[in-house]
This record gives C-alpha cells, sequence and structure tokens, in this order.
C-alpha cells in the first residue's frame, strides 16, 4: 500500500543518513458529528508532508461522531514544517473528519481544516477513499458570532464554515463550533478561532455558507479580525441560516 511504502522509505532514508534523535508526532482528531454515521471503524491511515520528509503511519480505527481523539506516534524522521497531511482509508465505512491538529514535540500545533467538506470512503458517490488538507498560512483569524435574541434565533444543528475576504485574497475557516461548548445560544456572542490561515490584509467581506443543518439561526453581528486588521459585519435584512427548502433561511450569506 502506498502509505506503507511512504514509510519504509522514510525509515530507509534516516537510517542512511543516520539520524539519531526522534521525533514524536501528537495528532488530535476531531470528528464532525452531525450525521449519526459521521464516525468511523476503518483503519484510517495518515501521512505528513513536511519540508524536509514526510512520513506515514496508521492513525487508527476508532473515531465515533463528534469525538476527539489523540494519537501519538515516534518517528526517526526529520519532516521540517509540516504543510499538508494526507488522510487514506481501505474501508467502505463512511467518515467526516473535521479538524486534524499536528504537534511535533513541544512545538505549536499545526492546524489542517477540512475546508471542502470531504468525506473519507472507498464506496459512496459523496466520499473518496483519500483526501488532504494543507495548511494556507501563518495568519491567525477569529469570528465572533452575536446570536440575536428574538424567538428561535438560536440554534443546535447548523454545521457552517465562512470564507474571508480581504484586500490580498481570501481565506478559508473550519467549522464553526467549540468543541464540548452549546454554541449559537440566544443573545449570546460565540468566539471561534482559526489557525494557518492566509493572510488576506484589510478585511472585505465575509461569506458563510451551511454544509448541514434545519436549526435555522439568526444572528446580529459578526466580527472578523485576522492580525491586526478588523472588520464587524451587520445582518442588517435579518436573513436566517438554513439549508431546510421547507424554511424561510438561506444556504449561503455574503456580507460586504
Amino acid at each position: 500500500k502506498q502509505w506503507y511504502q511512504r514509510r519504509v522509505r522514510g525509515a530507509f532514508l534516516a537510517a542512511i543518513l543516520g539520524f539519531a534523535s526522534s521525533t514524536l508526532i501528537k495528532v488530535n482528531v476531531w470528528t464532525e458529528g452531525y450525521y449519526h454515521y459521521s464516525g468511523t471503524k476503518n483503519n484510517i491511515n495518515i501521512t505528513l508532508f513536511g519540508s524536509i520528509n514526510d512520513v506515514s503511519f496508521r492513525l487508527g480505527n476508532d473515531f465515533p461522531k463528534y469525538s476527539m481523539r489523540t494519537v501519538e506516534y515516534e518517528s526517526e524522521i526529520d519532516l521540517g514544517r509540516v504543510h499538508c497531511i494526507e488522510l487514506e482509508t481501505d474501508g467502505e465505512d463512511w467518515w467526516w473528519p473535521r479538524t486534524i491538529s499536528i504537534t511535533l514535540d513541544s512545538g505549536k500545533p499545526i492546524n489542517f481544516y477540512n475546508t471542502f467538506s470531504q468525506k473519507l470512503s472507498t464506496n459512496d458517490k459523496d466520499s473518496s477513499p483519500l483526501i488532504w488538507m494543507c495548511n494556507q498560512g501563518e495568519a491567525t483569524c477569529t469570528v465572533e458570532a452575536d446570536t440575536d435574541t428574538r424567538a428561535y434565533a438560536n440554534s443546535n444543528g447548523l454545521v457552517l464554515m465562512a470564507t474571508i475576504y480581504g484586500k490580498s485574497g481570501a481565506t478559508l475557516t473550519g467549522i464553526f463550533d467549540n468543541h464540548g461548548k452549546n454554541d449559537f445560544k440566544k443573545g449570546n456572542v460565540d468566539t471561534f478561532e482559526f489557525t494557518q490561515m492566509k493572510k488576506v490584509g484589510a478585511i472585505r467581506c465575509i461569506a458563510l455558507r451551511v454544509l448541514v443543518g434545519e436549526d435555522a439561526w439568526m444572528f446580529n453581528t459578526m466580527t472578523v479580525t485576522c492580525g491586526n486588521k478588523k472588520k464587524t459585519f451587520t445582518n442588517d435584512d435579518n436573513v436566517w441560516l438554513s439549508n431546510d427548502p421547507d424554511d424561510s433561511g438561506v444556504e449561503f450569506l455574503k456580507l460586504c
């Protein structure tokens, strides 16, 4: 298999170059939880692509829906800066990974977001046996969402992501969710932080997209901060976000 061949090549390279020190790789895996079948019992393999070398290993086979699992792996290879990862399966059990966080030794976590909502499986028209995730840059962006106070403005079942547009380009967030917290409660302000984002310069627009979720959500304002750039967007038209075809909400909303 491809992942095993990479692992063997990496070990062989480490041996001939005489690398004496090892690298402890810590992988935190967040699985989406909207669908009851979002989790998987398939064998999942991961490849880390670094600026110097890459390494592949078995990530595991127990990733329940809406869970966070931690896997540690010791490598003899100097990876350098990890910029992309690849997830691979040989099973049919559908899996929706949300975020993968990689930490090398005592370094800072490097977060990889499933920005295109890809699913992993060998036997589904809406999935693939192999998916890539890459970091977009070195910027950190936060989004502060102020939920309206009117009746039913809160939401318990909305899976939401965004694209932030700036003078220098655009960058994609991960899913708006603070793990273990009930976000989007009526009258609350929730803060979502995303790292390894592209520097976009002066912020111009934000585009919100509902991946799944029929429990409509109404917000008042959304404040986006990337580095020292900040902009607040107001939901002046009182638009509801939802992907329920029988609801009055919309799946996509762009504010500038």
